[in-house]
C-alpha cells in the first residue's frame, strides 16, 4: 500500500518535473531582463545627472570668472 503511494508521488513529480522547469526558466528570464532593464535606467539617469552637473557647473563657473 505504501509503495503505490509512493510510485505516485514518483510519477507525479516527474509528470510536472518539465513543465516546473520551464516556469522557473521563465521566470529567471524575467528578473534578468527587469534587472538590465533597470541599470540601462540607472546608467542613462546618471548619465544624464552627469552631464548636466560637471558641464553645467563648470559653463557658469568659467562665466562667473571671465
Amino acid at each position: 500500500m505504501d509503495l503505490t503511494g509512493v510510485g505516485v508521488v514518483v510519477f507525479l513529480v516527474f509528470f510536472f518535473v518539465p513543465a516546473l522547469s520551464s516556469v522557473l526558466k521563465s521566470i529567471a528570464f524575467r528578473n534578468r531582463a527587469a534587472g538590465r532593464a533597470e541599470m540601462i535606467r540607472a546608467r542613462a539617469q546618471l548619465g544624464r545627472r552627469g552631464l548636466e552637473d560637471t558641464k553645467g557647473r563648470q559653463a557658469r563657473k568659467r562665466r562667473a570668472r571671465g
